[in-house]
């Protein structure tokens, strides 16, 4: 056999075999059990840490939404700052968000009575008193009080500046025709301006009188602009001399320019998203003693003088129990916003007046004293008082219309030769002189 052959006979045994190989079936692996398996997985990656196994926790629950209040309020809380001032404090203590609506007092009654506001925080008592009488709101609150006062240009055209009684000054600017703008918006601050006019028997009218229908802030640009006078809440003019007012106080401490403010929760039956039980805890939280001491705060730092005073029924309670008993020998208590009380030489060291009078033999006397109105003033009545009672040391009284006593600019604390006071009202009746006053009660 040759060696071709032989090599052709060996190629073919080997592909026979290599044939027969590959028909073979192989058997079925035996499956792993899971211990296995996880033995024989191939390792992770070195260069990326296994995971720690999470451990059980409570599930942190999110924050929850802030509850949403609008209050409607007037533009002199907006802006004299003293809402920017207040708020947060509530909006972080209770989750809030207030919505603070600023318009005039008007206004913002009409948002409430519409229900689409959930409290008010607004300056004209006797609407408020209204609104609460026609059942808008279910609860109303003293919070604070500032005043009116005029202001004007340096030059004092009309002349009316160190004028004491505000009616006088708006007879001297209608009778000179000097320029006056008005709010002319049926806000707080039109309201009284319009209510000293009626007082005066004013109606005013002509060029010279100018309704602008714009806020307070507004109003003074404008009257800054044209040298003219307006009346103004004392704390939005502070604030805006901070930012170049010009014009200056010309009248302010007559009682006609007590200026209150009030806060009020709108009934809920009014509209289904009132706020009601929110419109309370912020009520709650105004008129606290905490806050009322914020209040008071708030502008001592610019102005050294708070341009609100605290005025709710916590904080009056808190003042009358920590203060001091009255001791004197005259004094004014009652409807004030702080009783006073004067030594007889404290009084006998302030200027005197001279009046008229007659004594009790039907001749004419002069007596000299102190004049009761600007201790009145001091004592700032309230606004809703309307009666002074004359105290003798005696238990002797006599009643007087408060209006007519702070009118009445020659009724005297008489001084007496014996020592102590008799009061002496001219134009009044007889028993209204006193012997032996020892105290005005405001009623």
């Amino acid at each position: 056999m040759s060696r071709q052959f032989g090599t052709k006979v060996v190629a073919l045994l080997t592909l026979l075999v290599f044939l027969l190989g590959a028909c073979t079936p192989t058997a079925a692996p035996t499956p792993a059990s899971p211990t296995a398996a996880a033995t024989t997985a191939a390792p992770p990656p070195t260069d990326v840490p296994e995971e720690a196994p999470e451990e059980a926790t409570e599930e942190t629950p999110a924050e929850s939404e802030p509850q949403r209040l609008i209050l409607a309020t007037t533009s002199s809380t907006y802006d004299s700052g003293l809402l920017d001032y207040i708020l947060p404090d509530f909006e972080a203590a209770f989750n809030v968000r207030v919505e603070v609506v600023a318009v005039g007092t008007g206004q913002a009654m009409q948002l409430g009575q519409d229900g689409n506001a959930d409290v008010l925080l607004v300056h004209d008592r006797a609407r408020e008193d209204a609104f609460m009488d026609d059942g808008h709101g279910v609860r109303r609150e003293d919070v604070m009080y500032n005043d009116f006062i005029i202001v004007g240009p340096s030059a004092d055209p009309a002349g009316i500046k160190g004028m004491n009684k505000v009616t006088r000054a708006f007879e001297t600017l209608a009778e000179t025709e000097s320029t006056f703008v008005s709010r002319g918006d049926d806000s707080g601050t039109h309201g009284k301006e319009k209510s000293i006019w009626a007082a005066a028997g004013i109606e005013p009218s002509g060029a010279w009188y100018v309704s602008a229908g714009q806020n307070m802030g507004a109003v003074l640009t404008m009257a800054n602009e044209q040298e003219a006078y307006t009346l103004s809440d004392r704390a939005t003019y502070l604030a805006r001399t901070l930012e170049g007012i010009e014009l200056e106080i010309v009248v302010e401490g007559d009682p006609l320019l007590f200026n209150p403010y009030g806060v009020i929760a709108i009934d809920p039956a009014k509209n289904p998203n009132i706020q009601a039980d929110l419109a309370q805890q912020f009520i709650d939280w105004l008129i606290s003693v905490p806050v009322q001491e914020k209040i008071g705060t708030f502008g001592v730092d610019a102005f050294g003088a708070p341009l609100f005073t605290p005025d709710s029924q916590p904080w009056r309670d808190e003042q009358a129990a920590s203060a001091p008993a009255l001791s004197g020998d005259f004094q004014i208590t009652g409807a004030v916003a702080q009783a006073l009380s004067w030594t007889e030489d404290e009084l006998t060291a302030m200027d005197t007046l001279d009046v008229e009078g007659e004594n009790s033999d039907g001749e004419a006397e002069t007596y000299t004293g102190v004049a009761i109105k600007p201790l009145l003033e001091q004592a700032q009545p309230n606004a809703d008082a309307t009666t002074v009672v004359l105290v003798a040391d005696d238990g002797y009284t006599a009643e007087l219309p408060l209006a007519d006593v702070m009118a009445c600019d020659t009724c005297i604390l008489q001084f007496r030769s014996q020592g102590g006071f008799t009061s002496r009202m001219p134009g009044f009746p007889k028993n209204t002189s006193v012997k032996g006053i020892v105290e005005i009660q405001v009623q």
